[in-house]
């Protein structure tokens, strides 16, 4: 449903920044002066950052909303007299509160998930010194056990793997930010035959690896990024496992594979 909202949400936008780009250029209304001499494809390009950004604030996304914001600076550097800071400050400094807002804020996501499971009355296990990890390099990894009922992997400026063994698998969450996550489903066991994965990527990679009997729906939205999906159009057994797949990738990939 979440999704749903999201997507009529960007739609409309879509269809106001498209109706307001057709009417600028038939002279219907002028933009400010100190737009004077903007082109077409830099307002087209606008239009699709701010899409992403409206994505990227819905998801608390940092990467996916200060990116954006740099590369509309660098558009019109110009009209807003920034010329000295562009493109590479902006962009560093983009970098820089990603990081920072990352570290700030470093499992939101996870923390809203576990909570929509405590009011469900669901058990679930968080340990949070055993399984949150900060490297030297600057790393950073939120991790559940392998064999848990809700599985999490959470990782930012860095790479990993995720083996999920669980007995009673009902859902995974991945989120990976400036890095690669790969998560191997080969040997998870779903007794309820239904399972979700949400699976959000932000300037990095993730990497699914579903059993082959699997009947797998994908409902994961992208912006200015790629899915592959490999795995959709293999037909799963009868009477066996449909995995869901939804979350979003913005400036990354996503590859869905059957093993």
């Amino acid at each position: 449903m979440r999704n749903r909202v999201k997507n009529i949400l960007s739609g409309v936008l879509l269809i106001i920044l498209a109706t307001c780009l057709v009417l600028w250029r038939l002279d219907v209304f002028a933009l400010p002066d100190i737009f004077e001499g903007v082109k077409i494809w830099e307002m087209i390009i606008a239009i699709i950052m701010v899409v992403i950004i409206f994505h990227s604030i819905l998801d608390l996304a940092f990467g996916g909303i200060f990116f954006p914001l740099a590369i509309l600076c660098i558009i019109f550097d110009d009209a807003l007299g920034i010329t000295a800071i562009t493109p590479w400050i902006v962009l560093i400094a983009a970098l820089l509160l990603t990081i920072a807002f990352e570290k700030l804020f470093p499992s939101h996501w996870i923390k809203r998930h576990f909570k929509k499971a405590v009011n469900e009355n669901i058990n679930v296990e968080f340990h949070e010194d055993d399984n949150r990890r900060h490297h030297s390099s600057g790393e950073y990894v939120n991790s559940s056990s392998d064999d848990s009922e809700y599985v999490y992997h959470s990782i930012r400026f860095g790479s990993g793997s995720k083996y999920i063994n669980s007995k009673n698998l009902k859902s995974v969450n991945l989120d990976c930010n400036f890095g690669e996550l790969s998560a191997y489903l080969d040997k998870a066991e779903v007794p309820e035959k239904q399972v979700e994965i949400n699976a959000k990527v932000a300037f990095g990679e993730i990497n699914i690896y579903i059993p082959r009997d699997w009947k797998v729906i994908n409902k994961v939205a992208v912006s200015m990024g790629d899915c592959d999906d490999r795995a959709s159009s293999i037909p799963g057994v009868e009477d066996g496992v449909t995995c869901t797949i939804t979350g979003s990738v913005s400036f990354g990939d996503l590859q869905i594979v059957k093993v």
